[in-house]
């Protein structure tokens, strides 16, 4: 079972992974990097046309750019692989791919793709059900498990002629307003490697509900004075959340009704997230039954059209802004944060993951009159008030340390993760499994020891490690199939003398 990242692996962006086992190849996702564009945004698709003739199975985790925004690509070299997704990942990445093909059309951006090509891939997908083995081919099937971070978002569980495999995905072990958390993995058979994502794994989120509490009465006291708030939001998940806090906090009289305004891609999503009730958390879905209005609208909440902002930032009335992108990379909320952040009576909030060199990330950092530079060239003399508020989507270490120990793989690969949160979350790792840190084009195998190992624990770890090989035994002769005798591993092995045990129907080899 070996394995190479064609992005995503020490960085968050670009999600890609190549596996290759029991002489197949399966892709897991195959995103962009957001912060950037054109070819610089996309895994490297090069290596990995190099790397693999044929693809037999693309399976998508959700629908975030970073993990699907390049999948018309993957699509285009591979024509006839299977694509696997829900059916919310389906069409919410209908949504997002959709809008990238405008946005690189409208902005002159290098065209990557065109929308015959997002039409084509999503085609060529079929949707699973969570929670339901699926058989693929002889030997093989596969599992979607609600991994709680947006609508549709799962990890994946195979299982192979070779051993079992988990990808995360990117999880939330907690419930959200929208979505339920991970599914309950306690009775998953223990896999031989995982993949888990990293994003906080140097971090401790703070309380869900107090966060929202105080988001909630940040926005009603910048309005109560007369300023309006920006709230920058991944149009997809994080704008859902935001819109409902504010909502439950008005309809509990927590705070006053005042207008909210959504804008960009946001109001296609929640159309998305509508039409799909039936996967939305439990109790929301109770709520909804009981209400008989759209989920995301109450008495004061408008869906922006088109070439609206400058009216919507010339009517002085205060308002809260929920628009997409939540970076400020692009999108709408890049208009109205420039038209928002000289004045002081106003507020930018900010609500989730800031990459590195995004003008987000840089915002935080800035003092009142600082100058914060957008992608565009344009510069802004930030006076207005600047919070962040936890309201992640991503599960923290703690969080993260208890699925890896539920799960129990025999190793771990960790990526999606700054450098800072790999090593963090690598530490708490270290004494009771074998963790690698990959970077892109590292090609490994899963039974391979990470760097970090000492030579004596090596050793110790060798000794103690399983081949599983296929033999045949005719009378005192035992051959061994022509696929095993080919693998490093066993060649490695085979050199030297050894003792033999029959346990059972288990043949058992070691190393004098």
């Amino acid at each position: 079972m070996n394995y190479v990242f064609l992005g995503g692996a020490g960085e968050v962006g670009s999600s890609c992974m190549l596996l290759s086992v029991a002489g197949r190849y399966l892709l897991f996702d195959c995103g962009i990097r957001v912060n950037q564009t054109g070819r610089d945004a996309l895994p490297d698709l090069e290596f990995l046309k190099q790397s693999a003739p044929t693809l037999d199975a693309i399976f998508v985790s959700h629908a975030h750019a970073d993990h699907v925004g390049a999948l018309p690509m993957a699509h285009a070299l591979y024509p006839n692989a299977p694509i696997y997704a829900t059916v919310g990942t389906q069409r919410l990445s209908s949504v997002m791919l959709t809008n990238a093909v405008r946005v690189m059309e409208t902005e002159a951006e290098d065209t990557l793709f065109k929308q015959e090509a997002v039409d084509t891939t999503l085609a060529r997908i079929q949707t699973l059900e969570s929670g339901q083995w699926i058989e693929l081919w002889d030997g093989w099937r596969v599992q979607f498990i609600r991994s709680g971070h947006i609508l549709g978002a799962v990890s994946i569980y195979l299982e192979t002629p070779e051993g079992k495999f988990f990808y995360s995905g990117d999880i939330s072990t907690f419930h959200q307003k929208t979505i339920d958390g991970l599914s309950d993995i306690t009775s998953l058979p223990a896999p031989d490697f995982m993949v888990c994502e990293a994003t906080y794994g140097d971090g401790l989120h703070p309380s869900r509900t107090e966060e929202e509490v105080k988001l909630a009465k940040a926005v009603a006291d910048v309005i109560q004075d007369g300023g309006s708030v920006l709230i920058p939001s991944f149009a997809l998940g994080r704008a859902q959340e935001i819109i409902l806090i504010l909502k439950d906090a008005m309809i509990s009289q927590n705070i006053p009704v005042f207008p909210v305004i959504t804008d960009g891609l946001v109001n296609s999503i929640c159309a998305v997230y509508e039409s799909l009730t039936e996967s939305l958390g439990t109790k929301l879905q109770k709520n909804i039954k009981n209400a008989r209005q759209p989920v995301f609208f109450y008495k004061n909440f408008t869906r922006a059209r088109l070439g609206e902002q400058e009216a919507i930032l010339k009517n002085e009335t205060p308002k809260c802004i929920i628009a997409s992108s939540g970076m400020l990379t692009g999108g709408a909320s890049v208009t109205y944060a420039k038209g928002l952040a000289a004045h002081e009576k106003n507020a930018i909030f900010l609500s989730g993951y800031q990459d590195a060199e995004s003008p987000g990330r840089k915002l935080q950092a800035l003092q009142s009159g600082d100058t914060l530079n957008f992608a565009d060239g344009t510069c802004v003399d930030v006076k207005c008030r600047v919070e962040r508020f936890h309201l992640s989507a991503h599960s923290d270490q703690v969080q993260l340390t208890s699925v890896i120990k539920t799960i129990n793989p025999k190793a771990v690969a960790l990526v999606h993760g700054e450098e800072t949160a790999l090593k963090a979350l690598k530490e708490k790792l270290i004494r009771k499994y074998p963790v690698t840190c990959p970077y892109n084009k590292q090609i490994l195998s899963t039974t391979d020891f990470p760097e970090w190992v000492s030579p004596t624990a090596r050793a110790q770890m060798e000794k103690k490690a399983v081949l599983n090989v296929s033999v045949q035994i005719n009378g005192d002769t035992i051959a061994l199939d022509g696929h095993t005798q080919q693998t490093p591993r066993w060649q490695e092995f085979a050199q030297g003398e050894h003792t033999a045990t029959l346990k059972g129907d288990r043949l058992i080899i070691r190393k004098k």
